[in-house]
């Protein structure tokens, strides 16, 4: 049939089959403006959608999604943990307000380790195998939490869970997008920020009801279950593939898309993936990779700055700043807030752009920390105290972040990244992200106090606004695309929407 194909065609033939039509152009004068293409027409396609089951890609990603909440749980426990931390009858687990903030942000300092030892586990062990590893450094983490004799226990037992975190954001935001079917990898994408403030709510939830150390405990009961699902899923049919396990990527691929649908056009499409063997960091400033590498590795660090961390992990402190008396209830609300936030999110994310989505989230965003730095100015050089402008801002906050941003960077970036540097450029970006994460949360507090917390807030403002700008004139369209279309547009330079029209 491709021989015949491409005799029709005057000798222009596609690497791999395609069951579908072929458009012949009139020949002549005009040959340079017109354009072959190979591929499904629109029945066929529709009939293929059709023919294929997605429960079982559903089941694997939110089996992973065990992974993300244990991510977001993280990040949640020093919200309701460091109010009773400081209580005077801790005796030599008592924090102070230094010892505090640090012990909220070295979780982001074992997030950055995690994140480059995710990126080597991914790529060498597989993105199933490296989920289920996040289970061994959060259990270690929350058992010197547990039972901690002294402060350095307690920083230690966050430097370990921070490395959970930081092998989950790279390990299961590839998972959500390598299982996915293309037309559905927005919606995968958009898991990761469900479980990451499912994992907030449960934390908020629990952490009204009991102590600090028997929250340690939720955390070690997450992972453990996690772990032991996890182990029932199945590996990511493209790392099975590129590490040359093509009988089981088959059986594999089947299960995800179901018994009658036909996925010998993706799994061509995933052979001619350049094998990733003997591929080290200096082919992250190639020619190939590095325009890829600057975007996903600036929109983790932006993703960061937009403020969400500190406003997370010190909710509790800024309400109480604000006046607020029950200051858990709003940390829960808060958290459940960015639940239903991120569930929005999962149907934007399939039905809009990702440029549009993000474009619009940063402005909200932006706009929301100018009013929140407002209602600080207000309340520290007036006697008006609009505490609902406080609440507006922040509810609005973290809707626009769950909504877009906490998801969406980490989709880009498994999208755009060539597959045989995935996990390493992956690693390296999160990386980033985490450093930047890092530093804004330690110095969200000092930096309050020398220029005035709404100075702060205005600050972040304006790095809102600057991923806005970023993502105009930077970040393509991925929607609708397959990793191996987007792979050609960066290496081809030319627009993928006009190119992938078929």
């Amino acid at each position: 049939r491709l021989d015949e194909m491409a005799k029709e065609s005057n000798g222009i033939r596609h690497p791999f089959p395609l069951n579908g039509k072929v458009k012949v152009p009139s020949y002549g004068t005009t040959l340079s403006k017109n354009i072959t293409v190979i591929g499904y027409d629109n029945k066929e396609a529709s009939r293929q959608q059709s023919r294929t089951s997605d429960k079982n890609a559903f089941l694997a990603a939110f089996t992973a999604l065990l992974g993300v909440i244990n991510f977001g749980f993280v990040l949640e426990y020093v919200a309701p943990a460091i109010p009773q931390l400081m209580e005077s009858y801790m005796g030599p687990l008592r924090l102070d307000g230094n010892s505090s903030a640090l012990f909220g942000s070295l979780a982001l300092l074992g997030a950055l380790i995690g994140s480059f030892f995710g990126g080597h586990l991914v790529d060498y062990y597989g993105r199933q195998s490296a989920i289920i590893l996040i289970s061994v450094p959060s259990s270690l983490g929350w058992l010197a939490i547990m039972y901690a004799q002294t402060v350095t226990s307690l920083y230690l037992g966050r430097i370990l869970t921070g490395i959970s975190v930081g092998i989950a954001s790279v390990s299961c935001s590839v998972y959500f997008a390598e299982i996915a079917p293309t037309t559905k990898r927005g919606m995968f994408g958009s898991f990761f920020q469900i479980g990451v403030t499912a994992g907030a709510t449960i934390g908020a939830a629990i952490g009204m009801l009991v102590s600090w150390s028997y929250l340690a405990v939720t955390g070690q009961i997450i992972a453990t279950v996690m772990a032991f699902c996890m182990m029932f899923m199945p590996e990511s049919p493209r790392w099975l593939i590129v590490n040359r396990f093509e009988k089981l990527a088959y059986d594999t691929l089947r299960w995800l898309r179901g018994p009658n649908a036909n996925i010998r056009y993706e799994l061509e499409e995933i052979k001619h993936i350049k094998n990733p063997e003997n591929v080290g960091y200096s082919e992250l400033f190639a020619s190939g990779v590095r325009r890829q590498f600057v975007i996903s590795m600036t929109l983790n660090a932006l993703q960061q700055f937009t403020g969400i961390n500190p406003v997370m992990f010190f909710c509790t402190y800024i309400f109480e700043r604000a006046g607020f008396d029950n200051s858990d209830m709003v940390n829960l609300i808060a958290a459940a807030s960015q639940l239903i936030a991120s569930i929005i999110g999962y149907f934007l994310a399939g039905r809009f752009g990702r440029v549009k989505l993000l474009i619009t989230g940063s402005i909200v965003m932006s706009l929301s920390c100018f009013t929140f730095g407002l209602y600080f100015h207000l309340l520290t050089n007036s006697s008006v105290n609009p505490s609902w402008l406080a609440l507006v801002s922040v509810f609005v906050f973290f809707m626009a972040f769950n909504c877009v941003w906490g998801s969406l960077p980490y989709l880009v970036m498994s999208e755009i990244l060539p597959s045989r540097i995935r996990g390493k450029a992956a690693g390296v970006c999160a990386g980033i992200g985490w450093t930047a994460g890092f530093v804004v949360s330690y110095g969200f507090l000092p930096l309050s106090d020398r220029i005035s917390i709404q100075g702060t807030f205005w600050i972040v403002s304006g790095f809102n606004f600057l991923g806005a700008l970023f993502v105009f004139y930077f970040v393509p369209e991925t929607k609708g695309k397959t990793f191996e279309e987007i792979e050609h547009f960066f290496n081809s330079k030319k627009m993928i929407s006009r190119a992938t029209e078929v």
